[in-house]
C-alpha cells in the first residue's frame, strides 16, 4: 500500500517533488568547490543547478486542479540530470 491508495479514497493526491542539485544550507560548503560545480554543470543537461523559482511551476501544479487526476507520483525537478547523469562526485584522479 501507499499513501495514495490509503487517501485517495477520501479525495487526496499523494505526491512528492523531488529537486535535484539546489544550493541550501546543508550542502553550501559543496558549492564553494568551483572544480566539483563545474563537474556538476556539465552533467546537467541545463547546465546550472537550480535556483529556488525553478519549484514555483512544479509547487503550484501539485497544489493546483490542475493535477486532481494525478497521484502517486514523484516529480523530478533536476534540470534533467536523472537522465543518465547519476554520479555526484568526480572519479578520483581527474
Amino acid at each position: 500500500m501507499s499513501l495514495a491508495d490509503d487517501w485517495g479514497v477520501h479525495g487526496v493526491t499523494v505526491n512528492c517533488l523531488a529537486p535535484g542539485w539546489f544550493k541550501t544550507r546543508q550542502n553550501a560548503v559543496m558549492y564553494e568547490n568551483r572544480e566539483w560545480v563545474e563537474y556538476l554543470c556539465d552533467r546537467i543537461p541545463l547546465k546550472r543547478p537550480g535556483q529556488p523559482q525553478d519549484l514555483d511551476g512544479a509547487v503550484v501544479f501539485l497544489a493546483s486542479d490542475a493535477s486532481a487526476y494525478v497521484t502517486g507520483q514523484t516529480l523530478l525537478v533536476d534540470g534533467g540530470i536523472s537522465t543518465g547523469a547519476t554520479r555526484a562526485l568526480p572519479k578520483k584522479g581527474r
